[in-house]
């Protein structure tokens, strides 16, 4: 977003709101404003708010739904039978199909966001069922495949397993060691896990319900260009990563209803976690399991009857390509995240406004809700004003699903580096919400440990965060190399053309100081133009600093790439992909925050209240993001000042006082169904 753009949207909403600057929310200008809730829940629900409600009512009215393993321990097998009972309700009120992953990918993720709301298992449930199992046959398979297994597994009736990460390998998936033997003479695949760590560990339906698995092994041909050698091991060649469905279980019986476990299969269960219990995790091996070579999922490549391999790709691209179609499926772990705030967010500020502590004088008897301590408005009310900026950019990025102009890697650069902040996010706010809560934060029938729990698992799974913080970082500095390289143009493009606008000082220090110098003391804290222009000049000075440790002159000579020296380097520089990846999803939160601001200004142009409401959780977010990483930014002399660290402080927390008189309508509007909001009106 450029700078004319922000100029105009902080006009704008100044104009609309009657706030010109942050001074007149410390008059109690905002306390007197409330928003309008129904205006909230319709932005926070989107298009899809009928698909919303449905399943609200679901939840609300079915037992399936009650979280009975927060009252009492519950055996493993009821709390797996009951999870699958829950998502086969879901399926039968025919909301989405699982072709919408591909076809209408926003519609998905607006209902797996919704599922997210009841036990965590459920939704986890259908990302095993529909992202990954039914995902790999959509986007992996062809048409041959989408014709056999599409439709049972939609309808639930088909479960199954993804088979990609082994014990021994997890983000190192292109070291994988399950393989896949192709035998000529039958014409069938052979599927051995040849050690202990080749078993395919961890994913759900493995246990107890799944039927079928879409095993990633490594496909081993004859070298057709080594046929005079007679030695068949030395015959052999790797072909990489590919993906094979293989049967695990046959037919039910009066015994199992699942159905047994088919030769040469063996799946142990790996017993209780700290959550996710209704999900039948598991580990799985394979000894000579034979399957036809139709089996192989062949969209990007395949093995025709006499042996020989063809791919759409070069060898060097193709695990990349395998690997690129499931972003779909981190996205919906982000919005899970998300999901598990809001609910956290509910019950934390129910809980505040109910319990009572303290008078304000001696003399009074009469105790305030812990909600009006400032500290408790610090550790609730940024989370809140980071959750609509964050449900606004999730919502930006699921439009750019179906737009065919942006390209797959800005997508997965997305995906991971959303899916990263916000989990990390969400394990950082209800871990506050239940100190919040005190005692009652341990009670599990209060959800909130529950919550904790299964945000902190999410932080790790689809990828370990940390891990996704360097694919993020690899594709910005990618982008960086290739254009200041470039002969035929310095011009940033796509994701980095933010840089072609960037002055040295704020566009606005010039009419704020009076006279233009380098002193930017005196700029106001609550300007969104500011903002912005600090969130990209931190972005670009980190990006910059990893490209000159990688790239850089030692002894006077380039540091050529994929050497010792090299790696040397990016294994110091780890720490910086994580601030690179924060600094850019933290300013592309803002962006797209703005954006939908901008959107409902235009739409709602006489609700200023809400209108202010949004723009002040657009300020107080941005405004805490940029206290967390106030030494870079002052020691880059972005921030100059020696108060400026207690002047920010106070902004964030007159923002925070401000904005809590409304904290329970901003709650509101996430809709939390009743039965997973247990402290609306009391403390217990």
């Amino acid at each position: 977003m450029d700078k004319a753009t922000l100029r105009r949207i902080d006009n704008t909403l100044k104009h609309l709101t009657k706030v010109s600057d942050i001074e007149s929310l410390h008059k109690s200008t905002l306390k007197d404003e409330i928003p309008n809730v129904k205006l909230l829940r319709s932005m926070l629900d989107g298009e899809f708010h009928f698909d919303r409600d449905r399943l609200r009512e679901l939840f609300q009215s079915s037992n399936t739904f009650n979280e009975r393993f927060l009252m009492k321990p519950i055996p493993t097998d009821e709390h797996r039978e009951q999870t699958l009972q829950a998502a086969l309700e879901i399926i039968q009120l025919q909301l989405v199909e699982l072709n919408d992953m591909e076809k209408n990918p926003k519609k998905f993720l607006s209902w797996f966001e919704s599922i997210s709301m009841c036990d965590p298992s459920v939704s986890l449930k259908f990302a095993v069922q529909y992202n990954l199992w039914g995902g790999t046959i959509l986007f992996l398979g062809t048409k041959k495949h989408h014709d056999k297994y599409l439709s049972d597994i939609g309808s639930g009736k088909l479960l199954g397993v993804f088979g990609l990460t082994e014990l021994g390998h997890g983000s190192n998936v292109n070291g994988l060691e399950t393989i896949a033997t192709y035998d000529q003479n039958t014409q069938e695949f052979i599927i051995n896990s040849p050690t202990w760590e080749s078993q395919k560990y961890w994913p759900g339906n493995i246990s107890k319900h799944g039927k079928m698995a879409t095993v990633f092994a490594r496909l081993i041909i004859n070298d057709q260009s080594n046929n005079n050698n007679n030695n068949n091991n030395n015959n052999r060649k790797d072909m990489g990563i590919h993906a094979f469905v293989v049967p695990i279980r046959g037919e039910s019986t009066t015994n199992n209803k699942y159905g047994e476990l088919l030769p040469g299969v063996t799946v142990r269960d790996i017993s209780l976690k700290s959550c996710y219990n209704g999900i039948d995790n598991g580990g799985l091996s394979f000894k000579n399991v034979r399957i036809p070579r139709e089996n192989m999922l062949d969209r990007f490549s395949r093995v025709d009857a006499n042996g020989q391999y063809h791919s759409e790709f070069p060898s060097n691209r193709h695990f990349a390509m395998t690997m690129s179609v499931f972003f779909i499926g981190r996205l919906c772990l982000s919005l899970n995240a998300l999901s598990l705030m809001k609910s956290g967010l509910s019950i934390a500020i129910g809980y505040a406004r109910n319990r009572h502590q303290f008078s304000t004088t001696t003399k009074s008897k009469q105790e305030i809700p812990i909600l009006v301590y400032s500290t408790t408005q610090l550790r609730l009310i940024p989370f809140i004003a980071r959750t609509y900026a964050l449900d606004s950019a999730h919502k930006v990025i699921a439009d750019l699903l179906t737009n065919s102009t942006i390209p797959k890697e800005v997508i997965h650069s997305y995906s991971s580096g959303f899916k990263a902040i916000t989990s990390w996010t969400s394990v950082e706010s209800l871990q506050l919400a239940r100190e919040v809560l005190g005692g009652q934060g341990f009670r599990l029938c209060n959800r909130i440990p529950m919550l904790l729990d299964h945000a902190d698992l999410i932080t790790t799974g689809e990828g370990d965060n940390t891990v996704l913080c360097q694919q993020v970082a690899k594709f910005l500095l990618g982008k960086y190399h290739s254009t200041i390289k470039s002969s035929e143009s310095s011009t940033f493009k796509g994701e980095l053309s933010y840089i072609n606008h960037l002055t040295s000082q704020p566009p606005i220090i010039s009419s704020l100081s009076g006279n233009g110098g380098a002193d930017n003391s005196s700029v106001e804290l609550n300007s969104i133009v500011f903002h912005q222009w600090l969130l990209e000049k931190r972005e670009y000075i980190l990006i910059k600093t990893l490209h000159s440790r990688l790239y850089g002159r030692m002894d006077d000579e380039l540091i050529e790439p994929n050497t010792e020296r090299w790696f040397s380097n990016w294994n110091q520089s780890l720490p910086l992909c994580k601030m690179i990846t924060k600094a850019n999803v933290d300013r592309l939160t803002q962006s797209f925050f703005l954006n939908k601001i901008n959107q409902l200004a235009s739409t709602f142009s006489v609700d200023t209240n809400t209108i202010s409401m949004l723009k002040n959780l657009c300020r107080l977010d941005t405004l805490c993001q940029i206290q967390k990483d106030l030494g870079f930014f002052i020691n880059n002399g972005l921030l100059l000042g020696e108060s400026k660290w207690i002047q920010l402080q106070d902004e964030i927390t007159h923002l925070s006082r401000d904005i809590s008189p409304h904290a329970h309508l901003l709650t509101e509007a996430f809709a939390i169904p009743n039965k997973f909001n247990p402290l609306q009106n009391s403390i217990e």
